[in-house]
């Protein structure tokens, strides 16, 4: 693919800049801004596909991946010109492409480094670190969908983003099991919000929210009644994946996210992600053991069927 020097073309927004810029080690921001317009072109997601790649080129320095899996090419940081030789390698399916298009556990896998994949259930991770944000801890580890921060971006919360209209209240960027609750809460209205296709940006409040949900929807709705059904869709969901056969032993992190940074802003800081996943089955109403809902949990949400397909 040939991406045309000289002619406009959209820029990149964060996650693009974060995959394709200091995940590589590359600082030209028109370069960067290239590499995301050839995954938009092939259809494919920046943030898994940059995670992976930077896996690759990992796995390259650590001497797992050589020249040989490459077709001859270095991977070296900041190498922009590889890096977009791989993407196309992984659009067309052709050599390590073919490896690095089925994610990054299982390109890991496949050379016997699982413990460097930044993933989490398959799902690679975006660019909110858990170590800077301790709340996208229990986003990623308890998501229903692996380390996905569109079922939570609770990294605003941590930033003081408060609602006080649903009870999303501000605690320290570090603290660990107290916020799991809100945690919880927030991730009860990011269902809400993807149940409607409604972007998060948009952060229209909960009000307002509501009523537009009942003026669609001809309901009289409160602003509780709007949470209860975004707590059910989020136990059903827990559900579900408990019968496909995820448990509590499934909620992890990657060992890089337990690992201290050297420096910066949050430097010396240990996410306690036991603590606060025990924290968080206690305020979901989990069983501590399996982490699935319980069955007074399950019935008090109205999902009697679930609650028996789950623990009769």
């Amino acid at each position: 693919m040939r991406l045309e020097v000289g002619r406009k073309h959209r820029g990149p927004e964060y996650e693009i800049i974060s995959s394709f810029g200091p995940n590589l080690l590359v600082s030209d921001l028109e370069t960067i801004a290239r590499l995301g317009e050839a995954c938009d072109r092939y259809g494919m997601d920046t943030i898994s596909l940059g995670n992976s790649l930077g896996l690759a080129f990992r796995l390259f320095g650590m001497g797992k991946i050589t020249r040989r899996e490459t077709g001859g090419a270095d991977l070296r940081w900041d190498d922009a010109d590889a890096a977009l030789r791989l993407i196309e390698m992984t659009a067309r399916r052709q050599g390590i492409g073919d490896l690095i298009a089925r994610g990054a556990r299982r390109l890991a896998k496949h050379f016997g480094a699982e413990a460097e994949a930044v993933q989490v259930n398959g799902q690679e991770a975006p660019y909110h670190n858990p170590r800077s944000v301790s709340g996208m801890a229990l986003v990623y580890a308890a998501s229903p969908r692996g380390a996905c921060h569109s079922q939570s971006d609770y990294f605003f919360v941590d930033w003081d983003h408060t609602r006080a209209g649903v009870g999303i209240e501000y605690y320290s960027r570090h603290v660990h099991a107290d916020k799991a609750a809100n945690v919880a809460r927030h991730q009860d209205w990011r269902t809400v919000y993807n149940a409607l296709v409604m972007c998060i940006f948009a952060n229209v409040g909960p009000s307002t929210q509501v009523s537009l949900i009942n003026a669609a929807c001809g309901l009289g709705w409160t602003v509780e009644d709007m949470m209860s059904a975004g707590e059910r869709g989020w136990n059903l969901g827990r559900a579900i994946n408990h019968h496909l056969g995820l448990t509590a032993q499934n909620d992890r992190l990657p060992r890089v996210f337990l690992e201290q940074l050297p420096s910066g802003g949050s430097e010396g800081f240990t996410l306690d992600l036991q603590g606060m996943l025990y924290a968080y089955y206690d305020a979901r109403g989990w069983d501590m053991l399996s982490g699935r809902p319980s069955r007074q949990k399950l019935e008090g949400l109205e999902l009697e069927d679930v609650a028996r397909d789950l623990w009769d």
